[in-house]
């Protein structure tokens, strides 16, 4: 049971971004999303919590990277230690960010040394649309899926030539500059590229009075990156190639070393894909992928240098069966060799991991039925089992109630296993999780909006005993209410989302670091002939942290974003933002200072109609 002030909580601040905004609105209701279920389905039919991130909405967000942009999730808390390009995780009601799976274009991109995915270094320039699963799909996507699932697909070449350039530029000293394009041709055969170069001096992000003996420096960002991607259509069957690179140097500031230091890393961050995708049948679909994801990271410049190196290189294929009219049947199986280098020498380096998986999707007038398990199995741990059961009933045709239950595991990283001093521990179990939820949904004239209650327990989570040994020593819990908004109406679009929970330690009974109890976001745009406008407000109760062993308190805060757009020409659109309009102080890691109010313009040329 979810308890009543929660349900206040979260229930009161959604009501008011409602009124205040006026009649509800209208949204794209028949939008496709495919990450829920393996399967394409309209992201309203989608039975687990999905939310889909267009390319109209990235390009009307104006944010230079993708942790700016998830700040606006509905469900998820974003944490930071600093300026842009400084580490980022998302908790996904209120998983470990290490427990939420990103993926490029189906690759997954989690490093082998933490298990945490480098969003900080994706750039925008290329992304086509972001689909996020709110909640445990691991019976879908294996390991670190507990959380949930953040999939970027990047652009696909049309029969329409395309290329646009972007520049922007503003406060501390930020530089950005983008051009993509695209073309198909005749043939069938699709070329699509983009590059990106950023810059951005950023600002002195750690805080001297909390973290004392730092250096009281800026700490700058520069990211290079560049995508290129080759499709041929061979009938009713297609290949691609897809490579993505982003590399570039973050500084950063800790307590080690003379305050002095200049603390500065180097990071590649490396995708590719060759897949095909085959029509054998009209109801017959097989998927087939080799990939590659590379992670670097050299601290050259640090008190202690060191440097880590993940690599992971996987062959998969799927099938998808239309069994009968509103029936699916999804398969497929995955094998991944995995390999760390460092220049600390693990006691191993290099596993493989052997995944099964089978689902089964009903569609049939009022029901709706989504049914999937999975198998894996790691050559160093072992086995993990998981499912996923969900079932959906139409009680008007406005109105569907929905129920489900799932478990889940996250393997344990080679840190966890491998990592050498005593450190590592080789007979560690994964982490599991125990996942249920109940959900109502309205959709109808344009207004769509969810209701759903949750639960999380889970066990077996790893930490570290006194000595700094690696244990499976925790047990965690979190249950809350999740409210959801999207619609249009007119001239206007409304986002809105509130999140009230209760994430907690089972073990001594506490709230677990740096999640609020209450969190959420409303945003508004209107479109008027050549002007556009919006604006985004988020906001978050107060959340525990610790330093050094000891909690410490981060208070809330409520930070107000605006958005200008006015379209010149058919060829030219002329953009600007402010940043944290109020400059409001506040942190979402102990000791980082999070950016203050900023201005930034900018100019979109593209050649013929601006319209994405």
């Amino acid at each position: 049971m979810v308890p009543n002030n929660l349900v206040s909580r979260a229930g009161l601040p959604l009501a008011l971004a409602l009124s205040a905004c006026g009649a509800a609105a209208q949204t794209t209701l028949r939008e496709v999303v495919v990450s829920a279920a393996r399967t394409e389905q309209a992201v309203q039919d989608a039975l687990p919590a999905t939310t889909l991130i267009t390319r109209r909405e990235i390009e009307q967000a104006q944010t230079p990277d993708l942790p700016t942009l998830l700040r606006r999730l509905t469900g998820g808390e974003l944490a930071q230690t600093g300026q842009q390009g400084s580490v980022a995780g998302v908790f996904l009601r209120g998983a470990e960010p290490r427990h939420t799976l990103v993926l490029v274009d189906g690759v997954p991109i989690n490093n082998l040394n933490f298990g945490l995915p480098a969003i900080e270094h994706i750039p925008l320039a290329d992304v086509e649309r972001i689909e996020v699963v709110r909640g445990n799909v691991s019976s879908l996507y294996g390991s670190a899926a507990i959380g949930g699932v953040i999939q970027i697909f990047t652009r696909q070449p049309t029969a329409t030539p395309f290329a646009a350039l972007t520049v922007q530029g503003g406060s501390r000293g930020l530089v950005q500059v983008d051009a993509t394009g695209s073309v198909k041709l005749a043939s069938g055969t699709g070329l699509r590229a983009s590059a990106e170069g950023l810059r951005d001096r950023g600002f002195n992000a750690i805080r001297q009075e909390e973290r004392p003996g730092t250096n009281p420096d800026r700490d700058g960002y520069r990211r290079h990156a560049a995508s290129l991607a080759v499709t041929q259509d061979l009938g009713a069957h297609s290949i691609g190639l897809k490579l993505r690179d982003a590399r570039g140097r973050v500084d950063f500031d800790n307590e080690f070393g003379p305050a002095t230091q200049r603390d500065s890393s180097r990071f590649v961050e490396q995708v590719a894909t060759l897949d095909g995708r085959f029509r054998l049948t009209p109801t017959l679909r097989v998927d087939a992928a080799f990939t590659r994801a590379v992670d670097k990271l050299d601290a050259d410049e640090a008190a202690f240098p060191f440097f880590v190196d993940s690599r992971s290189d996987g062959a998969q294929v799927g099938a998808e069966w239309q069994a009968a009219p509103g029936q699916r049947v999804t398969a497929g199986l995955e094998h991944t060799r995995q390999h760390i280098t460092s220049d600390t020498a693990y006691e191993r380096d290099r596993r493989t991991v052997d995944g099964a998986r089978i689902g089964y999707a009903l569609d049939a007038g009022k029901h709706q039925l989504q049914l999937n398990a999975r198998h894996d199995r790691y050559s160093d741990f072992g086995s993990a089992n998981t499912w996923l059961a969900a079932y959906g009933y139409q009680l008007t045709p406005a109105w569907r109630a929905s129920v489900s239950a799932s478990t889940g595991f996250r393997a344990p990283s080679f840190n966890d296993l491998f990592f050498p001093f005593g450190i590592g521990n080789p007979d560690l179990r994964p982490e599991r999780v125990r996942s249920t939820e109940l959900a109502l949904q309205y959709v109808v004239g344009g207004q769509e909006v969810r209701a759903t209650l949750f639960q999380n327990r889970f066990h077996d989570l790893i930490g570290s005993d006194s000595a700094f040994h690696t244990i499976n020593v925790g047990r965690a819990r979190n249950r809350g209410l999740e409210l959801a908004y999207a619609g249009r109406v007119l001239e206007y679009a409304l986002r809105a989302g509130v999140t009230a929970q209760d994430p907690r330690d089972l073990d001594d009974d506490t709230r677990l670091v740096r999640r609020a109890r209450v969190f959420g976001h409303v945003g508004v745009t209107r479109e008027r002939g050549p002007w556009q406008w919006g604006g985004n407000l988020r906001f978050s109760g107060d959340r525990e942290d610790r330093f050094q062993g000891t909690p410490v308190r981060l208070g809330g805060y409520g930070v107000l974003d605006l958005t200008a757009a006015y379209t010149v020409s058919p060829q030219v659109k002329v953009f600007g933002r402010i940043e944290n309009v109020f400059d409001h102080g506040y942190e979402t890691a102990f000791g980082y200072r999070q950016a203050g109010r900023g201005a930034f313009v900018g100019v979109r040329w593209q050649p013929g109609t601006l319209t994405p």
